[in-house]
């Protein structure tokens, strides 16, 4: 066990806030991926419910993909930023995407254009204008939540998770176009639309602490914290907008 695990409980090369892409067909995924994004399969493993478990890098950042082991289908929006929009664009469409529309400038300063992947998975694929600035720490992939109630469910993340509201961003008539909030080393967006209930997986210091924080904040527990074989001490907790959160926290090594 590092140093750095026993500090922070975060597998090595991840950040607080990992997507889990939940698919009928997760080697269709991970195919699209390394054809469409350059993706790096960095391990795959087959768990007790006989369902496949897979981890791709895609520059700096970390996706997990399975094919329904938590029962349900959880496709999910991702904002990736790319040097090249319009040549990542053509080569999401090249490998199987369905475009949702072509890349053009948009005003808040960004070169946006976007993709549904064979499985059903929304990427938003975008280069930044030169000079326009990122939060800090955002990386190449963000998860970016759609949901009605933006506002209650910061409000959840902030009680839940101790998340930092970085801005949030309102059309005249009040919808949340857009937010961004911080929790722990990752940054997550979210804006008011049709709700796509999400997955994600939460490395933190005290797997058992966050669980319990989140239970009080108003999520229900569909699964209590308990040591995994793969090295992680997980607890899984849903939220009431749909959200399933895999709050964890890396032992650095494996259980029996």
């Amino acid at each position: 066990m590092t140093a750095a695990t026993e500090t922070t409980g975060v597998r090595k090369g991840f950040t607080t806030v990992t997507p889990y892409l939940t698919v009928a067909d997760p080697e269709r995924l991970v195919q699209f991926v390394k054809d469409a994004f350059g993706a790096v399969e960095t391990g795959r493993s087959i768990g007790g419910s006989g369902h496949l478990h897979c981890e791709v890098q895609i520059g700096d950042s970390m996706l997990m993909c399975g094919g329904g082991a938590r029962g349900r289908e959880t496709p999910l929006a991702l904002h990736l930023y790319v040097p090249d929009v319009d040549a990542v664009y053509d080569r999401a469409i090249a490998a199987g995407g369905e475009s949702l529309r072509v890349p053009e400038d948009r005003p808040y300063g960004e070169r946006q254009g976007g993709v549904k992947d064979p499985t059903g998975n929304l990427w938003y694929i975008a280069t930044r204008f030169p000079g326009v600035a990122a939060w800090e720490g955002m990386r190449t992939v963000t998860p970016y939540l759609h949901h009605t109630d933006v506002l209650g469910l910061i409000d959840f993340l902030k009680r839940a998770f101790n998340a930092e509201e970085l801005g949030v961003f309102k059309s005249p008539e009040g919808r949340v176009m857009h937010a961004a909030l911080r929790i722990g080393t990752a940054i997550l967006e979210m804006g008011e639309t049709t709700p796509m209930p999400a997955s994600l997986y939460l490395y933190v210091p005290d797997a058992d602490s966050l669980y319990g924080q989140a239970l009080a904040a108003g999520a229900k527990s569909l699964l209590s914290p308990a040591n995994q074989p793969y090295g992680d001490r997980l607890g899984v907790v849903e939220d009431n907008w749909g959200n399933s959160w895999c709050i964890a926290t890396h032992l650095g090594q494996q259980t029996q």
